[in-house]
């Protein structure tokens, strides 16, 4: 029997939780930096820094990514308007608040 909720950064959430991951992140390219927005979306995206959010960026369902990647799935607790980073697969996390962007 499929769960209706997965369980990741210290929350709950249902299977079809929407996300926002990059292009890069859906070819296979680890996540190296996970968003907990303010208002509750989250993003899985490579960790480049000249994304075009519009052309890159792709909306899907958080459990497509997390089975992809089951890594993610040991996240620390990333609170709303918080964001995780790794320098590559095999660092660790820090969490800091999500910078605030024109």
């Amino acid at each position: 029997m499929a769960t209706s909720t997965i369980s990741f950064a210290g929350y709950t959430f249902d299977c079809d939780k929407g996300c926002f991951t990059c292009q890069h992140v859906m070819d296979g390219a680890p996540v190296l930096l996970f968003v907990h927005e303010a208002d509750g979306d989250l993003q899985f995206l490579c960790g480049a820094p000249d994304h075009d959010f519009d052309e890159q960026c792709r909306f899907l369902h958080a459990a497509h990514v997390l089975e992809s990647q089951p890594d993610l799935l040991l996240l620390p607790t990333v609170d709303f308007g918080f964001e995780a980073e790794r320098n590559d697969r095999d660092s660790p996390w820090v969490v800091s608040p999500t910078p605030a962007y024109d």
